[in-house]
């Protein structure tokens, strides 16, 4: 690959004229159990009700379904009793 990026001279000295510091210290560190567990429960996540939630009608959704829920459940246990 770096045989290609030598043929094109414009790109290879718009390349070498960036220079990318990178931290060898830390990417050689070794880290421990509890700092990798700390890593993994920091690390972003995806919303699992974000297409939910982006619409109204979700929205809605979300307000009125434990009203009817609780609602089916009162009704149910007048049934059950009875």
């Amino acid at each position: 690959m770096n045989e290609e990026f030598n043929k094109e001279k414009e790109l290879s000295n718009m390349l070498d004229s960036y220079k990318f510091d990178i931290p060898v210290t830390k990417l050689a560190q070794k880290q421990s159990t509890f700092q990798r567990f700390i890593r993994y429960l920091g690390s972003p996540s995806k919303d699992p009700l974000e297409n939910c939630t982006n619409q109204s009608n979700g929205y809605l959704f979300f307000n009125i379904f434990p009203v009817v829920c609780g609602l089916f459940l009162a009704i149910l246990q007048v049934f059950l009793l009875n």
